[in-house]
């Protein structure tokens, strides 16, 4: 899955571009560029590639 398709998701849970930066340690606009398709340094990608993982967890297991 792409960076792209992963922080799709996550605004699809309900996180904002700003939330999203927030907790993976970079700026909105960062965030905002790679929805657009941008590179992101590996630190980010994994950071968000992360998060991702883990919400969908909470998400399959009805967690909050």
């Amino acid at each position: 899955m792409t960076i792209q398709k992963m922080l799709q998701g996550l605004m699809a849970l309900g996180f904002s571009q700003r939330a999203i930066a927030d907790r993976v340690g970079t700026t909105q606009p960062t965030i905002c560029r790679a929805t657009k398709g941008a590179t992101v340094s590996y630190e980010i990608g994994k950071a968000i590639e992360l998060f991702y993982e883990e919400q969908q967890k909470d998400a399959d297991t009805g967690a909050a």
